[in-house]
Parts: structure tokens; sequence; C-alpha cells
């Protein structure tokens, strides 16, 4: 299991991004700030504030996610895409900036529009600073690698199957990268997908996809995705005359006896008896 580490990223090479950043927040009077996936602070708030402003009170605090929900109030944009690590196809994080303002306002475009140029060039100056600092040091360097965590692992296959289909009919959340990949799960049920396939589709590593995933809706990647199967195969089972062994080829199941289990798993019901007695 493989994270990459932007903390180290940002202190190597004496600390070039670090010094470019901060350069270049002081030059254009802004506040730079870099987020990891989680939008959590790394390295400080570039840049000088004042007492204050907004912004000294969010230096103090690591989780930003909240932020950017308000980013008018703080005259703040972020590039329109996600920093990433080329060599590894995989996101790392977001860059934003800010002016250091007490009273902002909100209907000034023109400031918001310059800031979004900002913080685009900012996302290009980064990523192509970090490809020559990966080039000269090696992509291992900035590799966390984990050993897997056996209580983990239990976890993962303890999650209760039969509380999943309620869950996720109230499932939640304004992670992006978790809404991408709800998406391609959901618009690929008759597929056989991996977590690995699904990671990659959002350019996340497997590891931390894998825990952000689990974080954002409360259930390990396979327990989702074979719930989302099995609440697709619920509506087919009752709503159309295809036979049970198509209902399971059409779902991705290699066999049609593991498809009686999963689905017995998650609703307590055989396939056969669930349309039977047309239990919802």
């Amino acid at each position: 299991m493989e994270e990459f580490d932007l903390q180290s990223l940002l202190s190597s090479s004496d600390k070039l991004l670090i010094h470019l950043l901060q350069s270049y927040a002081q030059t254009n009077d802004i506040a730079i700030f870099v987020l990891n996936n989680e939008d959590h602070l790394q390295a400080g708030i570039f840049g000088k504030l004042t007492k204050k402003s907004e912004l000294t009170k969010a230096n103090k605090i690591k989780d930003l996610s909240k932020l950017s929900v308000n980013k008018y109030k703080y005259d703040m944009e972020y590039a329109d895409a996600p920093l990433r690590i080329a060599v590894i196809n995989q996101r790392i994080g977001k860059i934003g900036v800010a002016r250091d303002t007490i009273n902002s306002d909100p209907s000034n475009i023109v400031v918001m529009q310059k800031l979004r140029q900002q913080a685009e060039y900012l996302r290009y100056l980064f990523e192509n600073v970090s490809k020559l600092i990966i080039k000269e040091r090696g992509i291992d360097d900035f590799i966390i690698k984990y050993s897997l965590d056996v209580d983990e692992a239990i976890d993962d296959l303890d999650n209760d199957e039969s509380g999943a289909l309620k869950r996720i009919r109230h499932l939640s959340t304004s992670n992006e990268s978790i809404i991408s990949a709800i998406e391609f799960i959901d618009n690929n049920l008759d597929k056989r997908l991996t977590l690995d396939q699904v990671a990659g589709k959002v350019y996340l590593s497997d590891y931390y996809f894998s825990k952000l995933f689990k974080r954002e809706t409360g259930l390990s990647f396979s327990v989702y995705l074979n719930a989302r199967k099995i609440q697709k195969a619920m509506i087919l089972l009752k709503e159309s005359d295809d036979s049970i062994n198509e209902i399971s080829d059409a779902l991705g199941f290699t066999r049609l006896s593991y498809f009686s289990q999963t689905f017995k798993k998650y609703t307590g019901y055989a396939p056969t008896k669930y349309r039977i007695d047309g239990k919802d």
C-alpha cells in the first residue's frame, strides 16, 4: 500500500517550492495555500497576513475544507484542476490563492477572475518544478509505503452487509473524488470493478482511496460495490423477466452461486424467494 508524500515534496531541494510560493505571494500581495487531498493545509499559508484577517485565523487550523464553501467571504479561488504528479498519474491535492482582506466584496468579479488566473499559473509552476525535483531525486523518495494492517483488513471483512443497503440510500458526501468514484461505479455495475481501477479513475493511490472512501461513505469499497449491485439486482428481480442467471451475468458476477450468496448476505433473502415474495 503506497501514498505520495506531499509534505516531503514541499520540503525537498532546500524547500525550493516553498521559497517560490512565498516569493510569489509577497510579490503579488496575495496569500497562497497548498492543500492535500483531505483539504489539510500543508506548510502553512504563504504570504503576509494582517492580524485581523480571516485568513490569519484559518492559518491556525489544518482542515480548510469549509473555507471553499465560503470562498467569496475570503476573496479566495482555487485552480480549476487538482495538483497532479504525472509520473504516477495521481492527484495529490490542490492549490489556492486569496487576497488578505478584512472587508471583502463578493461582487468584485474582476478580482476573483484575477485570483483564478494566478491559481492556474501556480498550479502549472508547482507541477513543473515538482517534475524536475522528482526526476532528480527519483519517485521512490516521495512514496510512503505501508504494511497491510490486519485489524483494518478484518474490519473490512466484518462490514455489516445487512445494513449497507440502508446506508447507501442516505449516503452523502461533498468530496469531489468520491463523488466521481461513485458515479463511475454506478455507471459500470455490469463490470468486475476493482479498487485499483476505480482509484486510478480519480487519480488517487489505492491506499489513500480506500481510506478516503471508507471515511466518506462509512463503507469499504467492496461492500459499497456489492451493495449497489444487489440494489440493482433487486430492481431487476421485481421489474424484469430476466432469469436469475442473466441478472447475475449482467451485474458482473463470476458465478451464480456467488451472486446468490451475496444477495442473501445483503437482503436476508435468496434471489428466487425475493422475486416470488416481492419483498422491498
